[in-house]
This record gives structure tokens, C-alpha cells and sequence, in this order.
């Protein structure tokens, strides 16, 4: 292959920050028409190399050529200019501002030579034109009129992409693009990318689901300590072989062994219902129990999730903890009754970016240490405790906890709620956007506190995660209980057939 026919081309590319070497010598290409798996655990140089890419962070070293010309990429514009888009997995869209103003941020179309406040937009021409790469390159049809924070996260997804491609993208670099999407969505999207690979377009899929880049890849890179320790087929590798590469040896068992729940049911659900999110939802959670919880997006599992902790409560049926008939009209009726619940959105809902790991594990528990005045030494002790416990991969409580990966984010809102020691743990999404090593940390962690008796929820859309680590799984279907499955003798087939239609 002739060096104008590479798309992209990196060549000993590296990137400091202070003393640490984030990216070194890193060396790759990217053909015309290629989809390009690019994978690692946290902290491997991802991120990194994909900022560099987008001209978020400038390299220190190495050179970059597109369509075999070297560019020197330093700020966003610079790669923009060069034909690079980034989808990131944390949407930059305008909520507020429809498809439309979305695709043309900063390209708008002027009557004028030059756009600015004081000019008409040529605003038919821009609703042409985004209806025409939405409809006829990405083909999906979206409501061009309503503001993006209205449409599902497929949907802005659609939109970030249309976006890039309206700036003249050659090159797509993803950034876990379905982490958040449901089978029937994930599915679109990868249409979408084989479209594009078809219109010679480039893409780079970073993602922590193997299997999945495995499926859309032509090539996979695997970067472990900033540096690319392989480049190969993803025709000639399978999820062992590539979690090998990334963690340079063999992982243990990813899913636990399961221990058998105890005979006593510690929450019970009879015929609840919110108007507009569930209806007539009934089960039982036993001690020890990990029940898994399934649907598509709108299916109810979140609302009733939320309601089981207070948030959105239900309106009617009953629900019995541990024998007893209780009310939970609010969040300080669920933690009062000893439940605990984790949201999915770890960064928005979960974790005070601006304090420390210390502040952000004991939140919810500050009355164990005291009153008006807390008992700080006590606090720190815990915290070292759980931290260690916790397998958390941290400077200590002082340390920021914006500064540790996903994975230790995770745990130390897992931590949060166990100090709380609640009966009932709610955990939604539970390992989203945290890689393979930590997942494998967290369903160990999950595993144990449900051994300790704790009677465990865990919606997921992810199936596997549901079959390799549940005990029974709760599907629903518009707001509706449509089956309850032995993940035992369950199979990702039985449960995507009853989220899509009673069967």
C-alpha cells in the first residue's frame, strides 16, 4: 500500500505529562474505508492518542499525515481543517437548540459572504442539507425541529455524527459509542458504520466491548502503557487473546461463582404502578439475590428502579421490606429503610468532581461519625478501610477523586453506599464506561455483598452482563413485568425476544 492511500498515519508519536509518559512512540495507519478498533484498559494512552487526534492536547513528538500530507495538529480547528471528527462518548450537543442548529455550529450558512450575529442565515438551505446527510447518507429519519436534549441518546448520538460529516470528516474517531444504547439501537449504529466504511469513509471505534469490535473491526490496536504493544486482524483474535494483549497476561474468571439466595424474600413488590413509566410491576428479591433487570430504552427498568429508592415513587401497590409494609415516597424514606441506589450517570449523578475520594465515600454515612461535630479520624479510618477493601486504586481519601479512572470512581461510590450497610442495593448500569479489568473488580464486588445477604437489583443492557451475573432477570416491555428468566437456562435470544414484544 502506497503512503497516499493511508487516510491517517501516525508515526512515533509521543506525549508527556511532567514526568509521565502518557503516549511512546506511538506508530499506526488507518486506510481508506477501514473500521479500526482501538483498545486498552484505562489509562493505556486512549484518551490521550484521541485528543492529540482532535487537537485537544498537542504531541510532543512524531509526526501525523492524512491523505499522506503532514499536518500539524495543535488545537481542534487544526483537525477539523484535516478531516477529523470526534464523537465523544460524553455528547457535546446543545440541549436547548434543535437537529438543525446542532449539525451547523459553527458552519452556519450566511446570505453574506462571512456569517455572523448581524447576518440572515440561509436557514431552508441548512434544513436541506442536514435533512440530506441525515436521511440519505446516515438514513434515519429525526425530528429536525425539537430541541436534541428531547431525543433519545441514539438519536444525538445520529446527530454528532451528521455534525462531523457536515464539517467535511473523512476520519470518525469513536468514543465507546454504545455504551449507552440498547440492542435495536446498537444495531442501527453499526448499519450507520458500514455505511460509512462502504462511502470510503475511516473510522477508529474505541471501545471496552470486545466482542463488539471484534464483530465491526477490520483491525484492532491494542495500546497498554502508552505504548501499541499489537496490530492485527480482528479476524485472527478473539475476547481472550485481545484481554491478554491489553493486560499483558490472563484474567481470572470474569463473572463470579453465584451463591444460592436465601429463602426469605427482603423486598416484595405487589402491583405497583406510576402513570406514564410502569404498571402492575410484582416481584420478590430474596437475601443473597442478584436479580437482573432487562428492556429497551423506555421499557420502565430505570423509573422503576428509582421508584424502588424514592426518586419518582409509585402511586399505587405495595411494597414489603423484609415483611413489613412500607411507604417510600421519597429518597430519605429509601435510605431510611436501608436501600441504596446507584445511578448509571456515575459523572453527573454519582461522584462531587471538585472533592476528595474520602468526601465522596462517606456522603451518604456522615452520621456514623458524629453529629454537628464530625469525628475526622474516625472518617479517614473507614475510608482507608474501605479503600483498601474496595480494591480502589487511589493516593489515599486526600486524593481527588476526579483525577482516579472509572473503574475507582465506581468503586468508591459502591464503597459510598455499602458504608451506609443497606439491605437492598439498586445498581443502574453498574459497569458502564469502565474497562475490563475493572468490570471483572465490580462483579466480584457485587458477588460478595450479595454472599453477605444483601438482596441485589442491577438493570443492564448489557445481557451478558446480566446472564454471566444474576441469578434470575425481570424483563419489561412498556412499563409491563412480560417474564421473569432462570439466567441459568436463559439466553441473550430469550431476552432481547421478550424486550421487543409480549411472547
Amino acid at each position: 500500500m502506497s503512503q497516499s492511500e493511508h487516510a491517517l498515519k501516525i508515526m512515533g508519536v509521543g506525549k508527556r505529562f511532567g514526568v509521565t509518559n502518557a503516549l511512546s512512540g506511538i506508530s499506526m495507519n488507518l486506510a481508506r474505508g477501514e473500521v479500526l478498533g482501538l483498545v486498552g484498559e484505562n489509562g493505556a494512552g486512549k484518551s490521550t492518542l484521541m485528543k492529540i487526534l482532535s487537537g485537544a492536547h498537542a504531541r510532543d513528538e512524531g509526526d501525523i499525515e492524512i491523505d499522506g500530507v503532514r499536518v500539524d495538529i495543535r488545537q481542534p480547528a487544526d483537525a477539523q481543517r484535516a478531516g477529523i471528527g470526534i464523537i465523544y462518548q460524553e455528547l457535546s450537543l446543545f440541549p436547548d437548540l434543535d437537529a438543525v442548529e446542532n449539525i451547523f455550529i459553527g458552519q452556519e450558512m450566511s446570505v453574506g459572504k462571512y456569517p455572523n450575529m448581524t447576518v440572515p442565515l440561509r436557514k431552508k438551505a441548512m434544513r436541506d442539507c442536514a435533512a440530506r446527510i441525515l436521511n440519505d447518507v446516515l438514513g434515519v429519519e429525526i425530528d429536525l425541529d425539537c430541541p436534541v436534549g428531547s431525543l433519545a441518546l441514539a438519536q444525538r448520538q445520529i446527530i454528532e455524527i451528521a455534525r462531523a460529516l457536515n464539517s467535511n470528516a473523512n476520519i470518525l474517531i469513536m468514543d465507546e459509542p454504545t455504551e449507552a444504547l440498547e440492542k435495536a439501537e446498537r444495531e442501527q449504529l453499526v448499519r450507520i458504520i458500514n455505511d460509512l466504511k462502504q462511502a470510503g469513509k475511516s473510522v477508529i471505534y474505541v471501545s471496552h466491548k470486545l466482542d463488539e469490535v471484534l464483530k465491526i473491526c477490520d483491525r484492532v490496536v491494542v495500546l497498554r502503557d502508552g505504548a501499541c504493544v499489537a496490530d492485527l486482524p480482528a479476524s485472527s483474535l478473539d475476547v481472550n487473546k485481545v484481554i491478554s494483549l491489553m493486560i499483558g497476561g490472563s484474567l481470572a474468571k470474569q463473572f463470579p461463582t453465584k451463591s444460592s439466595p436465601g429463602a426469605d424474600p427482603v423486598l416484595k413488590v405487589e402491583g405497583i404502578s406510576r402513570r406514564g413509566a410502569f404498571e402492575n410491576v410484582s416481584f420478590e428479591l430474596h437475601e443473597g439475590e442478584i436479580l437482573g433487570v432487562a428492556g429497551l430504552e423506555g421499557s420502565g427498568k430505570s423509573r422503576l428502579l428509582r421508584a424502588l429508592f424514592g426518586d419518582g415513587a409509585s402511586e399505587s401497590g405495595r411494597i414489603l421490606l423484609k415483611g413489613r409494609s412500607t411507604s417510600i415516597s421519597s429518597i430519605s424514606d429509601g435510605m431510611n429503610n436501608r436501600i441504596a441506589f446507584l445511578p448509571a450517570e456515575r459523572k453527573t449523578e454519582g461522584i462531587f468532581a471538585e472533592h476528595s475520594v474520602g468526601w465522596n465515600l462517606t456522603a451518604s454515612s456522615l452520621s456514623k461519625f458524629g453529629g454537628v461535630r464530625l469525628d475526622r479520624r474516625a472518617e479517614r479510618i473507614q475510608c482507608t478501610n474501605y479503600i483498601r477493601k474496595m480494591g480502589i486504586k487511589s493516593e489515599g481519601p486526600q486524593q481527588s477523586i476526579g483525577r482516579l479512572s472509572g473503574g475507582n470512581q465506581q468503586k468508591v461510590l459502591l464503597a459510598r453506599w455499602l458504608l451506609t450497610e443497606p439491605d437492598v442495593l439498586l445498581l443502574e448500569e453498574p459497569t458502564r464506561g469502565i474497562d475490563i479489568r475493572a468490570k471483572a473488580d465490580v462483579y466480584q464486588l457485587i458477588a460478595s455483598s450479595a454472599q453477605a445477604g444483601k438482596g441485589i437489583i442491577v438493570v443492564s443492557s448489557d445481557c451478558t452482563e446480566l446472564l454471566g451475573l444474576c441469578h434470575r432477570i425481570l424483563v419489561m416491555f412498556e412499563g409491563e413485568v412480560v417474564g421473569i428468566l432462570d439466567a441459568a437456562s436463559a439466553s441473550e435470544e430469550a431476552i432481547a425476544s421478550l424486550s421487543i414484544q409480549r411472547t
